[in-house]
């Protein structure tokens, strides 16, 4: 036996086998919710404006979303801490800012015989870290200050979190501002789906 290899027990053999099927199919299912993605009917066309219009209207293209990576804004959300809120809100642009969390986990790479390090990047909104734990004071205060209510980071929306928490208040205040009860997570469930699979919402 060579010194830069070793003896797989059968615990670990299975262990990444196992490991290697859940990652086949997580491409899986991200190659399904792609090409989902890509059979939706086109939006329809944008209206053209009569030549007898004689001002011009400004066009400014979208701003890049604030992202954010830190660990203490992520708890406030999830909290439902109004103070920290009412602080971290300061700032307009926190209202729709993408909540990214990175882990960097050891995964084994069969195709080369090793282990590599692999960052894997999350994705959510205040919205939705808020409505996934019920904390509809901070839910409505987001909702006042204009976050997007069916903005989807991460491949759902907070209506989607609402309903597999079985958090009703926080359900019935994101439909009053408009969220969209038939949109479709990645997966490809509904909040109704959800929300039939929580125990919480079977009232």
């Amino acid at each position: 036996m060579s010194k830069d290899s070793f003896p797989f027990t059968s615990t670990s053999l299975r262990s990444l086998k196992l490991e290697q099927e859940l990652q086949e199919w997580e491409d899986a299912r991200r190659a399904l919710a792609n090409r989902r993605a890509m059979t939706r009917a086109p939006l329809p066309r944008a209206p053209r404006l009569s030549p007898r219009q004689g001002r011009l209207q400004e066009v400014c293209a979208p701003r890049a979303p604030v992202r954010c990576r830190d660990t203490a804004v992520h708890n406030t959300f999830m909290c439902g801490d109004m103070k920290g809120i009412y602080a971290v809100l300061k700032d307009a642009a926190m209202v729709n800012a993408l909540m990214e969390t990175v882990h960097d986990d050891m995964v084994w790479a069969p195709e080369m015989g090793m282990w590599t390090l692999s960052s894997k990047v999350k994705q959510t909104s205040a919205l939705r870290l808020a409505a996934s734990r019920g904390h509809s004071g901070c839910v409505e205060e987001l909702l006042f200050r204009g976050a997007e209510v069916n903005a989807d980071p991460g491949g759902s929306t907070a209506l989607h979190d609402a309903c597999v928490g079985g958090h009703g208040l926080c359900v019935q205040l994101l439909l009053s501002h408009g969220a969209d009860p038939e949109v479709l997570a990645a997966d490809g469930s509904a909040p109704l789906h959800l929300s039939c699979t929580s125990a919480q919402s079977l009232r």
